[in-house]
Formats: C-alpha cells, sequence, structure tokens
C-alpha cells in the first residue's frame, strides 16, 4: 500500500505569499550553462521545464525542512527568485547560492586557466560553467538510496513517484509543483512500487538523520573533508561512495578533488597521462587549481561526457569497473556518481 497520504497544497496564506531575492555572481558565471546541465542530471530533471528564462524549483528548507517554492529568472547579471512557503528569505537564498554554486567568489577562478592552459581551453569551450549541486545533503542522501542498483533513469522515476504519494505541492509562478517529502513524511512511508523494503527503510534512516541535524550542510561543511564525510557514514545505505557525494555535492564544496575514477581519467587524458595517473602527477596537476578543485573537477566531468576530453565520456562503465578491479572493493553498490553531472552529447 502506497499510503492514505495525499498530496495537497500547502496553506493558502503561505501558498499565496511571494516574496523575491536576488543574488548577484563574483566573477564568471553562465545561467543558460547551469540550466542544460539541469536539464541532464537526473536528480534535478523534475525542475527542469524546457527553458532557462524560467525554472520552477522545489526545496525541504535547511534545517527546518518547510517545503519552498522558488522561480528562478537570470535578469540584469542576477538570479532573481520568487519565493513560495516562507518568509525566511535569508535561508532560501543561502541554500539556493549553495545550490547554483553562487556562494563563493569566482572572480579568482579564470586564473585556473591561466595557469593551466588545457582547462583554459576548457573554460573557453564551457565559459560561465559552475557546479550544479544537490537541493541539501538530506535530498542527496534520500537520492543515494534510492539510486543503489538501478540506472538514473529509474531513480528519476522513483523520485517522482515518492514526490506524488508523499511531497507537498506548492504553487510556483502559477504551476502546481512537488516538493520532496520533508523528513517527518518520509517516516510515514509504508512502500513505493518499485522501491524495495530495504530501501524504504534505508530512506526512514536517513530521515531520522536529517531531524537529528546530522545532515545539515554548514554542520558538515565546519566538520571538514574528512571528518564531514565520515560523519554520514553511520547513517545505513550510505558508504563511502555517497558520503563523498554528500559532502561534496550536498554541501557544495569548492576546493577538493575527489578521488574518483572518472574525475581522474578525464584529468589524466586531459594532459596525456591517460585514465589513471600517478598520484604524485594527480596532485602536482590539481594543487594549481587551488581554491577550486572541485569547479574543476565538475568541468572536466562536463567536459568528458561532451567529448571536448576524447576517450572518456563514452568509457565511462570501462574506467569504473578498471576503478573498481584495482582497488578489490567488493562493494554490490552501483557507483552511480554523485559527481556525475548532466549528460549530454557533444554538439
Amino acid at each position: 500500500m502506497m499510503g492514505e497520504h495525499v498530496s495537497s497544497l500547502l496553506e493558502v496564506k503561505l501558498k499565496m505569499a511571494r516574496t523575491a531575492i536576488s543574488i548577484t555572481p563574483r566573477g564568471p558565471f553562465s545561467w543558460p550553462a547551469m540550466t542544460d546541465v539541469m536539464a541532464n542530471f537526473s536528480p534535478m530533471t523534475q525542475h527542469w521545464q524546457g527553458t532557462s528564462e524560467m525554472v520552477r524549483m522545489t526545496f525541504p528548507l535547511d534545517q527546518e525542512f518547510t517545503p519552498v517554492g522558488v522561480a528562478l529568472r537570470f535578469l540584469d547579471g542576477r538570479l532573481q527568485a520568487e519565493v513560495t512557503g516562507s518568509r525566511n528569505l535569508a535561508a532560501v537564498e543561502r541554500q539556493l547560492a549553495r545550490i547554483f554554486s553562487l556562494d563563493h567568489d569566482g572572480t579568482g577562478y579564470p586564473a585556473v586557466g591561466a595557469r593551466d592552459p588545457e582547462v583554459g581551453r576548457l573554460m573557453t569551450a564551457l565559459p560561465g560553467l559552475r557546479p550544479l549541486n544537490f537541493t541539501s545533503p538530506y535530498e542527496t542522501a534520500a537520492w543515494g538510496v534510492i539510486s543503489q542498483r538501478i540506472s538514473m533513469r529509474q531513480a528519476a522515476r522513483l523520485k517522482a513517484t515518492l514526490i506524488a504519494a508523499y511531497g507537498d505541492r506548492l504553487l510556483v509562478a502559477g504551476e502546481e509543483v512537488g516538493c520532496f517529502p520533508t523528513p517527518e513524511r518520509l517516516l510515514t512511508v509504508e512502500s513505493v512500487p518499485g522501491l524495495s523494503s530495504e530501501k524504504v527503510e534505508r530512506l526512514k534512516g536517513v530521515a531520522r538523520a536529517a531531524l537529528d541535524g546530522k545532515l545539515d550542510a554548514e554542520r558538515l561543511r565546519a566538520l571538514g573533508d574528512e571528518a564531514g564525510p565520515a560523519s554520514v557514514r553511520e547513517i545505513p545505505g550510505i558508504g563511502p561512495f555517497w558520503a563523498s557525494g554528500i559532502y561534496l555535492r550536498g554541501c557544495g564544496i569548492v576546493d577538493v578533488f575527489p578521488d574518483e575514477p572518472i574525475a581522474i581519467a578525464a584529468l589524466g587524458n586531459l594532459h596525456g597521462l591517460g585514465d589513471t595517473p600517478r598520484q604524485e602527477q594527480i596532485k602536482r596537476l590539481t594543487t594549481v587549481y587551488r581554491p577550486y578543485r572541485m569547479w574543476v573537477c565538475f568541468l572536466l566531468r562536463v567536459a568528458a561526457n561532451r567529448g571536448l576530453i576524447p576517450g572518456v565520456g563514452e568509457r565511462q562503465g570501462a574506467i569504473r569497473r578498471a576503478a573498481h578491479g584495482r582497488t578489490g572493493s567488493s562493494r554490490k553498490t552501483r557507483p552511480v556518481s554523485a559527481m556525475r553531472p548532466g549528460l549530454r552529447a557533444a554538439k
């Protein structure tokens, strides 16, 4: 049984209350590039309406988990958002800035391309590209559970089913849009067609962790690059791969280059070093990317997916299998990458 919950609109006074915020990027930023990735990134495709002129997005607000809706437009050099569902505009602005990597000053980012001309070439081909992050560590962890051992397309369908059955509906720019269930609502889930009972129980574990503050973005950021990911490993179903994903792409970390096989293969092939450059070579190359190492990682992944680094995008399965064999890992979880940006053929 799906449960007797039928999604409904929030209270009228919240549903109709709209206020606006705006965020001005510091440094190069392309909204069309961001929405292009969003349209092809399975965890975020629910927000995509087919045009970069206006994007409707919903998410549980950090810490309090109030369902929030935003109508996003990029006008006059600023990301402008019409907000529905919450009057806590400061919290909404912080979360939006983190999602779209606008919470960090990017004025120094082009200098990375000057220090590494190969990366500079990719920056020229993909101008203004910054990482698109998950809406929160909470949703990242839930996606990590849902997507295990299935394709990203299947996971997106299951997420949509979960939202339809247990999520709130908000009126965003004249249209109803579903929001991912709050942790309290997720704890009421009994079954979802296509989702195993084990995954349902693990989703409840994610919900409990969120309510306990263990998936708070600011807390995880404060813990740092080792303790942050390690702290979420205690959540059932979250192994090292998704612990890293929750920290890097849920918290919007800027200056870490992850030990992730596709990113490393892209880095190596870009510099003529093949799929598996040596650790000292990785360190030498990525040191010059400071303090934007994760931004460069994201750039490499998108560039590889779009054929700008030949020999990587079309071989991702083989690269992962080879890395899996080298580490001797016994993981049963299919590694659907937390760092995997939207896939699209090169034009």
